[in-house]
């Protein structure tokens, strides 16, 4: 049978989704880490590193065997040769960067859904589908409800246009990108502004009226506690990267401290 997806698993509970990224460090040893400490997914970045689709595949095999939902960020071309390569080759799900209108959503999810939500080439056997000898109905249809479709919210015009981005069938949930939204605003890296945070609420608020699942990275359990409190049901906490940065810059002062080495 084919694996089911613990974030959607989650959601039918009305429990949130917590994961990471996978940015710095491709190795299927750092998915068993994660997988271990009892993460639900893992996003595999595409749009920010040098990570070849080979490795992609590798790690999200890994992690589906591993009981975590792998979802890959494609580059920001958003062809959908690179999305449905992604997902024929095991991702339960795509971050769409930079989505700023219904229709370019749209168009996205009929290159990623089957009949009848749209017209991805069927390959069917494959690791997406776990080998299993299903009907092709049954596959296409299980595939369907199963792989998500998270939007990402960068921008200004991204948000002006969410009431109709939300009603885009197929949409699995939306996630705001901090960064490159407040460098759209104006104020670029500057994410305790009140400008950003006006932004987030106004998604937030959006999101809740149309009971679409939504969510904002968290580099915090404090920051995850604020998200939860605005009804956030999908967190990515930090990253690989910044996971080991943090705790490397918060031990070595320590040790330098307990060797007199000012």
């Amino acid at each position: 049978m084919i694996r089911k997806n613990p974030v959607y698993d989650l959601w039918a509970q009305k429990k949130p989704a917590f994961g990471t990224w996978i940015t710095l460090c491709p190795h299927p040893r750092v998915v068993g880490i994660l997988a271990s400490a009892d993460f639900d997914f893992v996003i595999i970045e595409m749009e920010h590193t040098d990570f070849s689709l080979e490795t992609v595949g590798a790690l999200a095999m890994l992690a589906r065997a591993s009981g975590l939902t792998p979802i890959v960020r494609p580059p920001g071309t958003l062809k959908p040769h690179d999305l449905t390569r992604a997902l024929d080759a095991g991702a339960q799900g795509l971050l769409l960067p930079s989505i700023e209108t219904a229709d370019q959503l749209r168009t996205i999810i009929e290159a990623t859904k089957y009949y009848p939500l749209g017209n991805r080439p069927m390959n069917l056997k494959g690791p997406h589908t776990d080998y299993w000898a299903g009907t092709p109905r049954e596959i296409i249809e299980i595939l369907n409800n199963q792989t998500l479709s998270v939007a990402m919210i960068e921008s200004r015009r991204a948000i002006d246009n969410l009431p109709e981005i939300l009603k885009v069938e197929g949409l699995s949930g939306i996630m705001i990108g901090p960064d490159d939204l407040s460098q759209d605003l104006g104020i670029p890296g500057d994410l305790q502004n009140p400008k950003l945070l006006a932004a987030y609420e106004e998604v937030f608020a959006r999101c809740r009226e149309h009971r679409v699942p939504f969510g904002i990275s968290a580099q915090s359990p404090e920051m995850a506690a604020r998200w939860l409190a605005a009804g956030a049901t999908w967190i990515p906490y930090q990253n690989d990267a910044a996971m080991v940065l943090n705790a490397a810059r918060a031990a070595v002062p320590q040790l330098h401290k307990l060797a007199n080495r000012d």
